[in-house]
């Protein structure tokens, strides 16, 4: 029966508290993630047991609620019924608990996630032209040397070119800054004067040495000026007189925060990421067989904290320095698709017909399109034994993708067997071939132990008794 998504976002606001005890309610593609005045109010237990939600997670500030596929529709449904804003102040929890307190790295997580979070739509978009030229150009069907060649280029190119900008808006968002200035300070960083002359070497700005360094495709020097910008916009509010705000405070933001970014902050993120391309290097080259089994395996449950959104800054940073990602789409690739054969395992043995047909559909989700918390949620962490075969089938797969050094070269949506186009590059086929092995190996090892640990649910006598009496009418 299809979910009644009206419905379910009534319920869902009334048993988070109604609209008052709800700052901001954003979406991701499985989850509603609220910020609420007092988490207390909401009780676990009761938004579980809303029809369609999957399980609830407190994590970086949010109340998340997974939902899966449909996340989106019922969004909608819950924008129709109150004047929810997508970012608005945090208010303090009222909450007491001692489990609710974070610890330092948990919240930059957060904080990184919900950054990156609604940038997701036009990365996945900007990832899948990519493909699609890759596609093209593989089969010769598109002239390398032709202007439609350099318009799909560009046209692919563009998000991650300008990242920086659109990254310093959701960043501001998320902070409660103002994004206009936020972006202007981003803009700075690529103009293509500042590109050409600090592609000459190192500057100068009154007297202050600015570093060369390429700004384009990064992630971590916006991540560490905005929020350096919000300070400085505090202070220029309180200091700039009612009569002169409106040209004064945006003239002492630009003119501190940029000198800022370019003669401390900027070259501290530029170098920190070319330290982390580096260091991703290393451990790829060196041991890249342990890292990805142990990133594969442990994925299920990266996942389900909402923390692999903080690992795109790493795939982007492969992508831009080593023109590939051999960590964050490979072990997702492994980790999705073994959730997908284990799951499909308990919907070709489960007895009961609601089992069978609720594991078919979060199996093919988490196959074809790599969504896994319904496959996660509503199955193999619900009965234990399929998450122990979807454990051990990414392990072996993330083993021989990187013993034969498998990677991604370029982004697209949330991994799955679609994403074997992505693996195209490099010499030939090889690679591609490798990631059939791979998806392979993750589903025929999830699936196997799966299906061997497995033991469905009895039905009960008077199930039973009614398939009888239905056959016997037939």
């Amino acid at each position: 029966m299809a979910l009644d998504h009206a419905k379910v976002a009534k319920e869902l606001l009334e048993k988070v508290g109604g609209e008052e005890n709800i700052s901001s309610v954003t979406n991701c593609m499985t989850r509603l993630r609220f910020v609420l005045k007092n988490d207390s109010i909401a009780d676990i237990d009761e938004v579980e047991s809303v029809e369609g939600v999957l399980r609830v997670i407190k994590k970086g500030g949010q109340f998340q609620v997974v939902i899966g596929n449909e996340v989106s529709k019922v969004y909608r449904e819950i924008a129709k019924l109150g004047n929810f804003a997508e970012s608005a102040p945090k208010a303090k929890s009222q909450s007491s608990s001692s489990e609710d307190q974070e610890n330092v790295l948990s919240r930059l997580f957060g904080f990184i996630a919900g950054c990156m979070t609604p940038l997701l739509p036009a990365m996945l978009g900007s990832g899948m032209i990519k493909v699609v030229l890759t596609l093209l150009t593989t089969f010769s069907l598109i002239d390398t040397s032709g202007t439609t060649y350099q318009i799909l280029n560009v046209i692919g190119d563009a998000f991650f070119y300008f990242l920086p900008v659109m990254l310093a808006y959701t960043t501001a968002k998320k902070l409660n800054a103002s994004a206009p200035l936020a972006m202007v300070i981003a803009a700075v960083l690529l103009h293509p004067d500042l590109t050409a002359l600090l592609g000459e070497g190192n500057a100068s700005y009154f007297g202050l040495p600015v570093t060369s360094a390429t700004y384009s495709s990064s992630v971590l020097p916006v991540l560490l000026i905005v929020p350096i910008m919000k300070y400085v916009e505090d202070f220029a509010d309180r200091v700039s007189p009612d009569v002169v705000k409106a040209f004064l405070k945006p003239l002492i933001v630009v003119f501190v925060t940029a000198p800022i970014a370019l003669v401390i902050v900027g070259p501290i993120g530029a170098i920190m990421g070319q330290y982390l391309a580096t260091g991703i290097n290393f451990l790829y080259n060196e041991m890249g067989w342990l890292t990805i089994m142990i990133l594969s395996a442990l994925m299920p449950f990266i996942v389900m904290t909402g923390m692999h959104y903080a690992l795109i800054p790493i795939a982007l940073s492969g992508m831009s320095s080593l023109g590939f990602d051999a960590i964050l789409i490979i072990t997702m690739f492994c980790s999705n698709l073994a959730q997908g054969g284990a799951t499909m395992a308990v919907a070709y043995k489960a007895k009961k017909l609601k089992v069978k047909s609720q594991a078919m559909a979060a199996g093919i989700s988490a196959i074809v399109a790599g969504v896994t918390e319904p496959a996660m949620y509503g199955i193999t962490l619900k009965y234990k034994t399929p998450m122990i075969a979807a454990v051990a089938g990414a392990g072996a797969a993330g083993l021989y993708a990187g013993i034969t050094g498998l990677v991604a070269y370029t982004m697209g949506g949330s991994p799955s067997a679609l994403s074997l186009i992505q693996m195209i590059g490099g010499e030939g086929f090889v690679n591609m071939i490798n990631g059939v092995i791979a998806l392979v190996i993750s589903l025929a090892v999830s699936f196997s132990l799966s299906y061997v640990l497995f033991k469905p649910e009895q039905k009960s006598e008077q199930v039973k008794k009614q398939e009888e009496r239905l056959a016997e009418s037939v």
